[in-house]
């Protein structure tokens, strides 16, 4: 039987449009921009990287800011991607998180307007593990991955919501 955990994130300045497009359209360009520190590489293997069924392809920088030192590349296929509902769901293929103990997972960001230029970003992480996993360790690693990595993109959005002359370049 699936375990579920969420946490929730208040984006300040940031709308919900913008975070939108953040998640989707221009991941690759965003993550380039808001967190170098965090991957070295992501590649669409199949689709348009936005539509159901796109395979994505990620690969962490060794020891960096929130990926854990032993860490593989991993793929990800999106199973949910409604524009309507701002709800966008992965699921796990291969590699990463498969590998440390996870036999299954399913993370989902779900976006809501709360008012004043405000977006609520609610993550969920639905999952099985191994047997004889440290289940601790293990879902504190993901989950903060998975913060710091929101918590990026909301960072970077907000900074060009405050300067949109800066050298980042406008979305």
């Amino acid at each position: 039987m699936s375990s579920k955990t969420q946490f929730e994130i208040e984006a300040d300045q940031v709308h919900i449009k913008d975070l939108w497009r953040a998640l989707t359209k221009d991941k690759v360009e965003i993550l380039e921009k808001a967190a170098p520190d965090l991957l070295t590489e992501l590649r669409i293997l199949e689709g348009d990287g936005i539509g159901l069924g796109s395979l994505i392809y990620v690969s962490f920088v060794p020891s960096g800011a929130a990926a854990p030192a032993v860490l593989e590349p991993f793929k990800e296929r999106i199973v949910e991607c409604d524009e309507t509902k701002h709800l966008l769901s992965f699921l796990g293929i291969e590699g990463g998180y498969m590998n440390l103990g996870f036999t299954h997972y399913l993370v989902s960001f779900k976006l809501d307007d709360i008012g004043a230029g405000k977006t609520l970003i609610t993550s969920s992480l639905t999952y099985d593990l191994e047997q004889n996993i440290d289940r601790a360790q293990l879902l504190d690693g993901f989950l903060n991955l998975l913060r710091y990595y929101l918590g990026s993109v909301v960072k970077y959005l907000q900074k060009l919501q405050n300067d949109p002359e800066s050298d980042e370049g406008g979305l």
